[in-house]
């Protein structure tokens, strides 16, 4: 199996994201800032530190993705078995420390080999040149990696195909699995979005017209949404997302491997607008 590296998506910060499930993330850190309000970011070595701030967050992205795309072992894809032209995702949290090092670094994808790779190589960005700074103090600075991949591996094709992503109603289940996966994620990130309770959003951010949230749950051999929990900038925005994917109607199909119906782990970061 070879991985070709499709597209490394542009670094953003997620502002004050709790990185702990809704029972523990009440607590926020005064010294953490958000990248869209910090006054001075982060300087990667070899950005200039007198540019402008839009500038050192260009020049910091264009860094850290030439960094990754050199050190991530593409190899590691030949002992997993994933569908050919499949587009893998990794979703890469870590923090900013007051001294300029990265901390506190998670990884998220189907696949903990390369949720490993992915912590390691982060791992190795060397300590930059300064931290984030708001009115000359020195402040924790959260920030949000997705990875993409594409695989090249056309021998999966005939392992999988009595593989199929849980279906949700109004997506064909004799779809190709990507297309269906495709399918029942949009259509999942659909009901939360008219779901939602955005007068409760409106007034947890009266200042924004914006807010984001990420939902880990599964769908259950009967199609139905279990084990949720929630990342979300206020705990009663995550406790809403909860209960919108708890009220989601069982889905058309649970997810099958083998042939048989098995429990699928998914993930939504999702951005609503009010």
């Amino acid at each position: 199996m070879k991985y070709v590296l499709l597209l490394f998506i542009f670094i953003f910060s997620l502002p004050t994201f709790s990185q702990e499930t809704i029972s523990e993330s009440s607590i926020k850190d005064p010294d953490e800032v958000p990248f869209a309000v910090i006054e001075k970011v982060p300087v990667y070595k070899g950005c200039n530190k007198k540019s402008s701030n839009v500038e050192i967050k260009k020049c910091f992205n264009d860094k850290i993705n030439s960094f990754i795309a050199s050190n991530f072992n593409t190899n590691l894809g030949r002992t997993l078995d994933i569908e050919d032209k499949s587009i893998v995702r990794i979703n890469v949290f870590f923090k900013i420390d007051k001294t300029g090092k990265i901390t506190q670094i998670e990884a998220k994808s189907e696949y903990p080999e390369l949720n490993n790779e992915a912590k390691r190589v982060i791992r190795l960005i060397p300590q930059l040149e300064s931290p984030g700074y708001v009115r000359g103090k020195p402040v924790t600075v959260p920030y949000f990696l997705p990875i993409q991949f594409q695989v090249d591996n056309p021998k999966s094709s005939a392992n999988t195909k009595n593989d199929k992503f849980p279906t949700f109603r109004g997506c064909e289940e004799t779809m190709p699995y990507n297309e269906l996966k495709k399918c029942t994620l949009d259509k999942i990130a659909d009901y939360v979005r008219v779901s939602i309770n955005y007068e409760l959003a409106d007034k947890l951010f009266p200042t924004q017209k914006s807010t984001q949230f990420k939902l880990e749950f599964t769908i259950n051999k009967k199609g139905k949404a279990e084990n949720i929990t929630a990342q979300a900038h206020k705990k009663a925005m995550a406790i809403e997302a909860i209960n919108v994917l708890k009220r989601m109607p069982k889905l058309k199909k649970p997810g099958y491997k083998n042939g048989k119906a098995v429990d699928t782990s998914l993930s939504l970061f999702m951005t609503i607008y009010f």
